[in-house]
């Protein structure tokens, strides 16, 4: 492996020359990973691909192993196997100044002792690149990159007189001010209170759109990934549970987990057996028994046993007199969002969401039913949590 101490300036120069002349293209492979810390194995064959100019967001929990799978494409993590390709080329023996990838983090890591202009400049002074720029490159990149950032007026500040969002325009501008093949954000709004994170969500999305560099954002909000994300890759202790457009992910998640973490509110997840009234499959609930058409009866022949999970919208649970519910629940929880009123009601070990355009005057506790449509409804396999349509 090439290492800072092993690898001589000459070496160093011509290891640039050619991550800058490689080609334009930027997809990115990861290609069966496998990572340990100690005794605990994070990634076991890992693989995922980002195509070229694609803005993907990594999504999932914290502790899934994200920010580790984002250190080891800069390069700042080396895999224990597997390979690391950066528009078709592995990198996994090149250093991260020369892997001609852009970083910006959740903390800014912004030198507190220089001016704007000191650190937007201060990657194109680094060693590896000092050779590659003089004065007047620099202050030109500078000047190009606050523009496009819309800090232009902040070049003589310092750090500690920005607010947070211009912090954060900041750092991206260091990022990119080398043009990198590769973006990488980890967290980047997570910081921000709620209206910067809105606007700075907006303008990293437009910076995107204008510029096309392949970029890869790390997050643990699914709201982020949903308005951010071209694709959105989900991932669950160190495993890819889906990577799909977040229309895909909405509509037909692969798993129980992800139709419990993605969406605002998620799908609700209800413990129900399969089963035959006469001739017809259905789907007993509690005391309650519900025909499936045709969609879920073929997802429902597929099931390896009669334990599944339903997964249900909000928009497809209706609030009636308990009396004339397909199920009876108890409120648990409610809460006014704009004019929606959302619910949170329980039955037995389960809780569903429903929203109500009319709001009611409820008490926790309160019996309600419950009409469920099963148009749409997704059916998961109760232990492993693959969804049946998968299996279909």
């Amino acid at each position: 492996m090439i290492t800072r101490t092993s690898l001589p300036p000459t070496d160093r120069t011509s290891c640039l020359a050619l991550t800058e002349k490689a080609d334009a293209m930027a997809e990115i492979r990861l290609r069966d990973i496998h990572k340990r810390f100690g005794r605990f194995q994070l990634f076991r064959g890992f693989s995922l691909g980002c195509p070229d100019h694609a803005y993907l967001c990594l999504l999932g929990p914290s502790g899934c192993g994200k920010t580790t799978l984002m250190r080891i494409i800069a390069g700042l993590a080396a895999p224990d196997a597997g390979d690391v390709l950066i528009g078709g080329r592995r990198v996994n023996d090149l250093l991260p100044a020369i892997r001609n990838v852009g970083l910006a983090f959740q903390n800014y890591a912004l030198y507190p002792h220089l001016s704007v202009a000191g650190n937007l400049a201060f990657p194109l002074r680094a060693p590896v690149r000092r050779a590659h720029y003089n004065e007047a490159d620099i202050r030109a990149a500078v000047k190009r990159i606050a523009a496009l950032l819309k800090i232009d007026s902040l070049l003589d500040r310092h750090v500690n007189q920005l607010s947070g969002g211009q912090q954060q325009r900041v750092a991206l501008g260091r990022a990119l001010i080398h043009d990198p093949q590769v973006l990488l954000l980890d967290e980047p709004v997570t910081h921000l209170d709620a209206r910067l994170r809105y606007e700075m969500r907006a303008e990293i999305k437009l910076l995107h759109d204008r510029i096309g560099t392949t970029t890869i954002h790390v997050t643990h909000d699914q709201r982020e990934a949903l308005a951010m994300g071209d694709l959105i890759a989900v991932m669950r202790e160190g495993e890819l549970e889906q990577i799909g457009t977040p229309l895909k992910l909405y509509d037909t998640p692969a798993t129980a987990f992800i139709a419990g973490f993605v969406g605002d509110p998620p799908m609700s997840l209800l413990h129900a057996r399969l089963a035959t009234d006469g001739s017809r499959p259905a789907l007993h609930i509690g005391a309650s028994s519900l025909p499936l058409a045709a969609e879920l009866s073929a997802q429902a022949r597929t099931a390896k046993s009669p334990d599944v999970l339903l997964g249900l919208r909000p928009q497809q649970v209706t609030l009636v007199e308990p009396e004339r519910g397909d199920v009876v629940a108890a409120v648990y929880s409610h809460e006014m969002v704009g004019r929606e009123q959302q619910l949170l009601v329980s039955m037995a070990a389960d809780t569903i969401r429903c929203r109500m355009k009319q709001p009611i005057q409820v008490v926790a506790g309160t019996k309600v039913g419950l009409n469920l449509s099963l148009v749409g409804a997704k059916l998961f396999d109760a232990i492993s949590g693959k969804s049946l349509a998968d299996l279909h």
